[in-house]
């Protein structure tokens, strides 16, 4: 790869925005406590008033995301009443799917405006674009990012892990835009 290839990817790749008030934040199922960590400030801070996590068994752990999320955010301090939890999906698009009913049936699309996707940096994209094209076009995403695996979005390009993760999203977005399961954003979407 050289320099204008690297700069067009991470350029696509990395997105995410400042922390403004929300209705709600949503994590996307990970074991990783950077997203954990990232939830509370955002939830100590008053940017969101609740937190929906998405995540069923993991596939290293064995045990239910969600529900590990929501242990240790109430050790943190967050309020079990503030905790909704999706414990059945094992991928993106299933965290986005699954978050949809549950933000349905438990607080209703016409109460949010805007939804915080605490995401892995490199991720970034296509969970937004997978929440675009799956929630209501009225409500604003506001993807925040929390680095992982040592990498970070000036230097991924510089390690084998971070190349793969990286170069793997570049990959599956055309495949997915092409299935539908995505949609492209725009500036004006995050």
């Amino acid at each position: 790869m050289n320099k204008v290839e690297i700069n067009k990817i991470t350029k696509y790749i990395f997105i995410g925005v400042k922390p403004q008030k929300a209705d709600l934040a949503i994590i996307f199922g990970t074991r990783h406590q950077e997203s954990l960590l990232k939830a509370f400030e955002l939830y100590r801070d008053g940017f969101i008033p609740r937190i929906l996590l998405s995540g069923g068994v993991n596939k290293e752990t064995k045990k239910i995301e969600a529900e590990e999320m929501a242990r240790h955010l109430i050790e943190m301090g967050v309020e079990e009443r503030d905790l909704i939890l999706e414990n059945k999906s094992t991928s993106t698009l299933e965290n986005v799917l699954f978050s949809k009913r549950i933000i349905e049936k438990v607080i209703g699309f016409d109460n949010i405006k805007k939804i915080i996707l605490i995401v892995k940096h490199y991720h970034s994209r296509r969970a937004a674009m997978t929440a675009k094209r799956y929630f209501p076009a009225a409500v604003k995403l506001i993807p925040i990012t929390y680095e992982i695996y040592g990498f970070t979005k000036k230097n991924w390009y510089e390690s084998e892990l971070g190349r793969k993760k990286v170069l793997n999203e570049w990959k599956k977005i055309p495949k997915y835009l092409s299935q539908r399961h995505i949609e492209e954003l725009s500036r004006d979407n995050y």
